[in-house]
């Protein structure tokens, strides 16, 4: 039996692919994407290649009068893209994309946001809730298009209650299917470690993640909710556990060493990335499993030996 419509965006994405693998059978899917469809696999459904702020966007939503947004299509700061081009995407993109969900009846809104908005600070709270405030861009403006984000869709969830909107917080997302940072870094021979901090850390399987976003799609919940997986270590073990060798960086560099890594043969690392190896910044997402009935089921431990194993 086939659902309503959806259209997932940043289609090509890892993550993404693995929701759409997953809602293939059951709903008619369109993926967008400003980037090209890679070519060693068919997406389950009508992929366009498209900027979310083009004209050519509302035809698409006039064509399927989509069910559900699942937006997944922020791009991300280490990214080729540049700010202008980042905000573009990531912050008019997705008031466009907003703005034509209203218009053509969507009823569910899923948000694909990030724990990065919080910022990493040394007086976070042990346990971090959606109540708290977004203040990544105090010390570093590159994350400005993230924050931008996340509020546009919260003010979006604030106006149409009409609309089911879910905007998911995630912590670190780790999977083979993966190219974000923390998962590259991870899979890296060497990651870096600011001498003197071993912080704790949370992680989710991407898995795990991509039934979260489902989970979100279906229920008829409006919120803003952390999104974390099985466990916490400290990220000393998380690279032992993916295989690599740790990199002391001197605090009193470690900026300055950020933009530098890849010429030593270590991914590179974003500088606002150096704060979250350094600073805890855990969640808690009592609220995300008290109303979708949600519980990980694959531990942080599991997660990252599946990389060392895939690596090897």
């Amino acid at each position: 039996m086939r659902f309503g419509n959806v259209l997932i965006t940043g289609a090509t994405g890892g993550l993404a692919r693995l929701v759409a693998e997953r809602l293939k059978e059951s709903h008619e899917l369109v993926g967008a994407d400003a980037r090209s469809w890679p070519s060693q696999a068919a997406f389950p459904g009508e992929f366009v290649e498209v900027s979310y702020t083009h004209r050519k966007m509302a035809d698409i939503f006039r064509k399927h009068r989509f069910h559900t947004l699942i937006h997944m299509g922020r791009i991300r700061t280490t990214s080729e893209a540049n700010f202008h081009e980042r905000y573009n995407v990531n912050v008019l993109g997705t008031r466009n994309l907003l703005d034509l969900a209203k218009k053509y009846g969507v009823k569910n809104v899923v948000v694909f946001s990030t724990f990065h908005v919080y910022g990493a600070h040394g007086l976070n709270p042990m346990h971090i809730t959606e109540d708290q405030p977004l203040r990544a861009s105090q010390l570093f403006p590159e994350l400005q298009d993230a924050v931008d984000l996340d509020h546009y869709a919260t003010n979006f969830l604030l106006q149409n209650p009409g609309i089911h909107t879910t905007i998911l917080r995630p912590t670190n997302v780790v999977g083979s299917r993966l190219q974000n940072d923390i998962t590259k870094i991870l899979k890296s021979q060497y990651c870096p470690m600011v001498m003197g901090f071993d912080p704790m850390m949370q992680f989710i399987d991407q898995e795990d993640m991509a039934r979260a976003i489902i989970l979100a799609m279906r229920a008829n919940h409006s919120g803003i909710y952390n999104v974390i997986g099985e466990g916490v270590i400290p990220y000393s073990h998380a690279i032992e556990l993916a295989g690599g060798t740790p990199i002391p960086i001197p605090p009193f560099v470690a900026y300055s060493a950020a933009s530098i890594l890849k010429a030593v043969g270590m991914s590179r690392i974003p500088k606002h990335l150096i704060d979250y190896i350094r600073y805890p910044t855990l969640l808690s997402d009592e609220r995300f499993r008290k109303d979708f009935n949600y519980a990980p089921l694959i531990s942080c431990v599991e997660s990252l030996k599946n990389l060392r194993h895939l690596e090897n």
